[in-house]
């Protein structure tokens, strides 16, 4: 039984043993990304087993009161892993009131599903080891499907700020599954589904490896080597305004106030960027306190409106950033330009001392 198992499942033991080895060798994803994904892994595989052990209690003449019980594992098991993949791009806190909503559903459903031989609400098996089903017997898809809305909504706005490339991807990564799942039903084909999303947690967890690359861990931004990846891709040629902007003293919050402050500082001043920079714009974190802003299709105006909604949201956090701007110029390189706005930035962030001075005041965080 256990040869029929390795060459029946060959192919998803190879992808677990392979994401297993992934899991070993990352450095960009998180800890909780990790360990979330560790619980799938095991998940899937005892989904299968669990599969393979229901099919062989079918070949019993009389029912074994084991079958109900591997049946109602299996039911369990599926949004379960649903709840946990959702985990890798959503941390939950169980004492939160959004997280005990989250669960509500499969906590019901659990004992609902165990007792179900004897309730026959959802399913049972007459002693000639035959199946029925109970009143609610589409109970498990329906739950099922709920999960599968909750992890897509999870992922809009995990990606809200990404490029329309990257939410292309993620929606083939989590619609294909599902349209596999569908096709399988319609085709009355195995309804073992454990390869199907084991290939679709391996190539998830594939994107989230090569995202969490593309972002900066604490400001969760593009990073520096997006930067200079867009700054010098195929399609660089769309950037036609750049942004420069420098955040006021944070060597003084971090010497005055500790790290962690410093940390804190940085999260909310990419947060403000991030949402008053305009949809146009494209936020990158290049250095401790350095950000850029590229911008595709705008002119002057545009960028100088864009300062000013920024300034504006900035006026609002104990903090002060530095700007500059500028627009590329036809035929000339990305790279041009943004040494420019460089140049502008700290022009006026030495007008922003010089005016500090003035009124007798050290130019750092307004804390």
């Amino acid at each position: 039984m256990i040869i029929k198992f390795i060459t029946d499942h060959f192919i998803m033991l190879f992808e677990l043993i392979g994401l297993l080895i992934l899991l070993g060798i990352s450095v960009h994803t998180p800890k909780r990304t990790r360990q979330m994904t560790l619980a799938v892994i095991i998940l899937l595989f005892s989904l299968s087993v669990l599969f393979e052990i229901e099919a062989y209690t079918q070949t019993f003449e009389t029912l074994s009161l084991f079958r109900p019980m591997f049946t109602a594992c299996i039911y369990t098991f599926y949004p379960l892993i649903l709840i946990i993949t959702t985990q890798l791009t959503a941390e939950m806190k169980l004492k939160n009131l959004n997280a005990i909503l989250f669960l509500l559903p499969e906590l019901i459903c659990i004992p609902i599903y165990f007792s179900s031989q004897w309730t026959h609400l959802v399913f049972y098996y007459h002693q000639d080891n035959h199946y029925a089903g109970g009143p609610l017997a589409r109970l498990p898809y329906i739950i099922f499907v709920l999960y599968c809305v909750v992890f897509i909504v999870q992922n809009i706005r995990y990606l809200k700020s990404s490029s329309i490339y990257v939410k292309l991807t993620v929606s083939f990564i989590t619609f294909s599954p599902l349209v596999g799942v569908f096709l399988f039903m319609i085709t009355d084909y195995s309804n073992d589904y454990s390869s199907l999303f084991t290939s679709s947690l391996v190539v998830y967890y594939l994107f989230l490896y090569i995202h969490s690359a593309r972002t900066d861990p604490l400001t969760s931004l593009l990073s520096r080597q997006s930067y200079y990846k867009d700054m010098q891709g195929r399609n660089s040629y769309r950037i036609t305004g750049v942004i420069s902007v420098d955040m006021n003293e944070l060597k003084h919050i971090n010497d005055s106030q500790g790290h962690d402050a410093g940390d804190v500082a940085l999260k909310l001043i990419s947060k403000t960027l991030l949402e008053s920079r305009g949809r146009a714009g494209t936020v990158y974190r290049v250095g401790g306190d350095e950000f850029v802003i590229f911008y595709k299709g705008v002119d002057e105006k545009y960028l100088i409106k864009a300062i000013e909604d920024m300034q504006a949201a900035m006026d609002k956090t104990p903090y002060t950033c530095a700007f500059g701007y500028d627009v590329r110029e036809p035929g000339e390189t990305v790279e041009a330009a943004v040494r420019r706005s460089d140049t502008k930035m700290y022009e006026n962030k030495v007008k922003m001392k010089e005016e500090a001075l003035k009124r007798g005041e050290v130019l750092h965080s307004r804390t």
